[in-house]
């Protein structure tokens, strides 16, 4: 997976806040407010870096757990559960698709687990919600 380099992981794009709306960072962890707002911005960060992943691969399927382990290995922390909120809110936006049970993998810890690519026929929408 040499596709991806740092370098475009550095530069890509933040995600627009406004073009979001939905939840980035999933409040559940008594935060406070100044540090809140780090929280989002990096979960805004890791989104923009999850979709990179994908459309440096765009014929590529994967576990959440591989993308998790190439960050890992190439990149830095980043949470197991960081990725899996980013494909889960990128999937939602259309930007990823969810792969059929017949392409699914074998996962880290023995159990089988979906795959996700990356839309290429993504189209953003005029007026977002």
């Amino acid at each position: 997976m040499e596709g991806i380099s740092s370098q475009s992981i550095s530069n890509c794009k933040e995600v627009v806040m406004e073009d979001q709306r939905e939840l980035v960072f999933h409040d559940t962890v008594p935060i406070e407010e100044e540090n809140l707002q780090q929280a989002r911005e990096t979960a805004i960060k890791q989104k923009a870096i999850v979709l990179d992943f994908f459309k440096s691969y765009p014929n590529d399927r994967f576990t959440p757990y591989e993308v998790y382990e190439f960050f890992m290995r190439y990149e830095g922390d980043i949470l197991l559960t960081s990725v899996r909120r980013c494909i889960t809110n990128l999937t939602k936006e259309g930007r990823l698709i969810k792969c059929q049970w017949s392409e699914s993998k074998d996962g880290a810890y023995g159990k089988i687990n979906r795959t996700w690519r990356y839309n290429q026929d993504y189209i953003r929408p005029l007026n977002p919600k």
